[in-house]
């Protein structure tokens, strides 16, 4: 009885972090409409005077006719009824960590002016191995339970692809990073990062990716505070403030007293893919790796400890300006 009411608080300690998770990675389909557009999964955009532009650019009106808007290439090239023009704008790669956060923050901050079109989905793995859990008394009940725990309070990849949210041009950028804030990167340490680097792809498009350091429970953006943490000046960590009212009521109030906790995060990185020429973003795919070592008492005497990995993915693509 001891033993299954030591495994027993590592779950609910485990949950009590899920529970809080639970809506903010479920995924919904949005679509922005302005005076009367409607928008299809397809791409396609009926306005209310009865055109319809599709996902390549060509607008139907309602007499028929058909349109063809410009077409911006991944090289800066914009070609227009059969004509292509060149931007001949001298673009430097970043090399060293200050360069690579300056021009981070430049893309992403333009992004969040911009308001371009977005999609995005998000989801979450409390993945299995002695590299992601240690749970004092054993792991021969508490793994399958936290493995209920993430099919039933995660979301998966798969779903998560199958249902990303859809953000229309023009809105409020909100669900863009740095979440709910005005600009698209908060750091200004560059002793934050961890590493950082920049290749040319193929296409002429630049991926650039940043690793931060290891920080102990950073706090992510509020609306209208500034950066709280390093990791919450790119990233959108879970955090003690959103935790604790999870462990201040209900069952885990109930049954476990003296409950403590710390997340500590590690190699969190983002990866920008974006055209040096126009400052545009294509995409960005975020990681952060979240270590909750967690301690408590249940029902007054029984002391139990332990520690697990939530890992959390945000992937925003299909940016369209």
């Amino acid at each position: 009885m001891k033993s299954r009411l030591t495994k027993f608080l590592a779950l609910l300690m485990a949950a009590a972090v899920v529970f809080s998770l639970a809506g903010c990675g479920k995924n919904t389909t949005t679509t922005t409409t302005a005076a009367g557009e409607t928008t299809t999964a397809a791409g396609e955009t009926t306005t209310a005077a009865g055109e319809t532009t599709t996902a390549a650019g060509e607008t139907t009106t309602a007499a028929g006719e058909t349109t063809t808007a410009a077409v911006t290439t991944a090289a800066g090239e914009t070609t227009t009824a059969g004509e292509v023009t060149t931007i001949p704008v001298n673009v430097t790669m970043p090399k060293t960590n200050a360069q690579i956060l300056a021009a981070y923050t430049a893309v992403m901050n333009k992004a969040k002016t911009d308001k371009p079109a977005f999609k995005k989905y998000e989801y979450q793995e409390l993945p299995d191995g002695a590299q992601y859990r240690n749970i004092s008394g054993g792991s021969a009940v508490i793994d399958p339970l936290l493995s209920l725990v993430n099919s039933n309070f995660l979301t998966t990849e798969s779903k998560a692809q199958a249902n990303p949210g859809v953000y229309a041009k023009g809105g409020d950028m909100n669900a863009f990073p740095v979440k709910n804030a005005t600009k698209g990167c908060l750091l200004t340490d560059v002793s934050a990062i961890k590493s950082a680097s920049c290749v040319k792809l193929s296409d002429g498009n630049y991926k650039l990716t940043i690793t931060l350091n290891n920080e102990q429970n950073p706090a992510h953006y509020r609306t209208g505070s500034t950066a709280p943490s390093k990791t919450g000046s790119i990233f959108v960590p879970l955090d003690k403030g959103d935790v604790d009212p999870q462990l201040s009521s209900g069952i885990v109030k109930a049954v476990v007293s003296k409950a403590q906790y710390s997340m500590e995060y590690y190699n969190c990185m983002v990866t920008l893919v974006y055209n040096p020429i126009n400052q545009r973003v294509i995409s960005v795919d975020q990681i952060l790796y979240n270590k909750l070592t967690m301690s408590g008492t249940v029902l007054l005497f029984l002391k139990a400890s332990g520690w697990t990995v939530l890992i959390m993915h945000y992937n925003i693509f299909d940016v369209a300006y």
